[in-house]
């Protein structure tokens, strides 16, 4: 059985650009707002969830309040498109597995889920945290 994703963002070459990155080996989703998002993970309980922080409507902060008040237990990732370390922090504390900063590398995004995905098969939810990168930065030369 194939993992599921979900993509949530209200930029529509993201969604694009993340889909392509995975549609070859997962089941993918996308939505552009947050009740279309609440609405696939209730059907589709993907195992991960790309999610935009800053989005008109539902914030992606209040999507990740209601993920955890439902009991879906998915991977989330935090998407943001500017450096606001304090909601990326509160991100974390409300339960994202930790945050992505657009423009971001296809390859890192990939190796995220990878990482995330192996962790949740081998039901190794509590690996240090210095194996778990909780931010993935801006491209890097």
């Amino acid at each position: 059985m194939k993992h599921k994703i979900l993509i949530v963002d209200d930029e529509e070459n993201i969604l694009l650009v993340v889909k392509a990155a995975f549609v070859s080996n997962y089941e993918v989703f996308t939505a552009s707002a947050g009740e279309a998002a609440l609405e696939i993970i209730r059907r589709e309980k993907p195992s991960f969830v790309f999610l935009d922080i800053k989005m008109p409507g539902m914030s992606g902060v209040k999507v990740l309040e209601r993920i955890k008040e439902t009991g879906a237990a998915p991977v989330v990732w935090m998407l943001t498109g500017d450096e606001d370390m304090e909601m990326a922090l509160a991100t974390l504390q409300g339960g994202a597995s930790g945050y992505i900063t657009k423009p971001f590398e296809v390859d890192r995004i990939r190796t995220v889920v990878l990482n995330a995905l192996e962790d949740l098969e081998k039901g190794d939810k509590e690996r240090g945290e210095n194996d778990k990168p909780w931010h993935v930065g801006k491209k890097s030369r």
